[in-house]
C-alpha cells in the first residue's frame, strides 16, 4: 500500500527494457529495484558509514512478486523502506507502481548482509546505520 512508504524513487521505462512479448522484462524490475535501493542508501548517507574494500552492505538475497504488465512507454515509481533489522542483516522492502495509480506493478524485499570483505564473513551492522534505519522505521509507525 503507498501509505507504507515515504521514499519513492520515479523510473521510466527505456525500450532495451521490453522483452519479445512488447513487456518490460522480468528481469529488468531487479535493476528498478537496485536504482531504488542505491538512492534509498544515499538517503542515508551510508557512503558515510561503509569503507569501501573493508566493510559494507552485500545483497544475501532479492525476491520480487509480478502483479502486472509495464508496457513501454511508462513511468514507475518505486517505494522502499526498511522492513526488518538484525544484528547482521537489514531488509529492504519495494512495491512499484504506475505512475500516479495505485495499480501496483510489483512487489519485493532485499535483505542486505554487513560484510567484512577482507575477512569474507558477516559482521555486526554498526550502530549508526542501527540508529538510522531506527529513525527510518518510526517515521513510518
Amino acid at each position: 500500500m503507498r501509505s507504507d512508504f515515504s521514499y519513492w524513487v520515479t523510473i521510466p521505462t527505456r525500450f532495451q527494457d521490453l522483452d519479445p512479448h512488447n513487456h518490460v522484462n522480468n528481469v529488468v524490475y531487479f535493476t528498478y529495484l537496485e536504482t531504488a535501493r542505491l538512492a534509498f542508501l544515499r538517503s542515508i548517507r551510508l557512503e558515510d558509514i561503509r569503507e569501501r574494500g573493508k566493510f559494507g552492505p552485500a545483497v544475501k538475497s532479492q525476491t520480487c512478486n509480478y502483479q502486472k504488465q509495464v508496457f513501454h512507454p511508462s513511468v514507475v515509481e518505486v517505494g522502499i523502506r526498511f522492513s526488518a533489522l538484525t544484528n547482521r542483516t537489514f531488509t529492504v522492502a519495494y512495491e512499484v507502481y504506475l505512475e500516479g495509480t495505485d495499480t501496483l506493478v510489483c512487489d519485493g524485499k532485499t535483505i542486505m548482509v554487513w560484510v567484512d570483505f577482507v575477512e569474507e564473513k558477516s559482521i555486526a551492522i554498526p550502530e549508526l546505520l542501527r540508529n538510522q534505519i531506527s529513525e527510518m522505521e518510526e517515521q513510518l509507525a
